[in-house]
């Protein structure tokens, strides 16, 4: 059974991520949902940001999804 990447629920294809990164542009993002990127229907280890496209490892990742978990803390 064949699974296509825009049926993985939480993953952009990395074609999709560049094209997003141009639209998107200089602009500050705080990239609030990251997304597991895909090329090829093979998870490439990178993760994207939904927003502007921008491109993160496993341990950016991590460092951003913790930095956003502190600042919900602080507003609650």
């Amino acid at each position: 059974m064949v699974i296509l990447f825009n049926q993985i629920p939480n993953t952009m294809e990395s074609l999709q991520a560049k094209k997003l990164r141009e639209e998107w542009g200089a602009k500050p993002c705080d990239h609030p949902k990251l997304e597991k990127e895909y090329y090829a229907d093979t998870h490439t280890l990178d993760y994207v940001c939904k927003q502007c496209g921008a491109e993160f490892n496993v341990l950016e990742m991590l460092e951003i999804r913790d930095n956003h978990r502190k600042k919900k803390k602080q507003v609650a």
